[in-house]
């Protein structure tokens, strides 16, 4: 006798369940892991003021933004931005961004343990006591 394919089999249903919970476990990981990615390891533009870059006339003229070297680097291998610019300008900020990945981190490592480690198993709840399921009758 052939069995419906209307998902009726509860086994069938439990290893579907589990698969889905892999899956999006999976998922919140590799989107962590390419967030952390993103803001650590990546060069990142910083606003400045009061730097200025002096043109081919001899006249002044106010830097904005500069490119600083992704804060992994600037952290850990004392990167600096090129071009003329003076002071650290980039330390504070990457050491803002490692900050923010590691929490980025922490977050989808504890969101992808909490769905890898959910029962997915349904359980019927328990029944009433007979003085709540009387008084439902009323």
């Amino acid at each position: 006798m052939l069995k419906p394919s209307n998902g009726a089999d509860p086994t069938l249903r439990l290893a579907r369940s589990l698969r889905a919970h892999h899956v999006i476990g999976t998922a919140v990981i590799l989107f962590g892991a390419l967030l952390v990615y993103s803001v650590v390891f990546t060069e990142f533009q910083h606003r400045v003021q009061f730097q200025w870059e002096v043109n081919n006339e001899g006249a002044r003229v106010p830097i904005t933004h500069i490119t600083c070297p992704s804060p992994w680097s600037v952290i850990t291998g004392d990167a600096r931005p090129e071009g003329v610019v003076s002071g650290d300008l980039c330390v504070l900020p990457a050491r803002g961004q490692v900050a923010q990945g590691a929490a980025v981190a922490l977050v989808s490592m504890a969101l992808a343990a909490w769905v890898f480690t959910r029962d997915p198993r349904t359980k019927p709840m328990p029944p009433l006591p007979q003085s709540i399921r009387a008084r439902l009758w009323k």
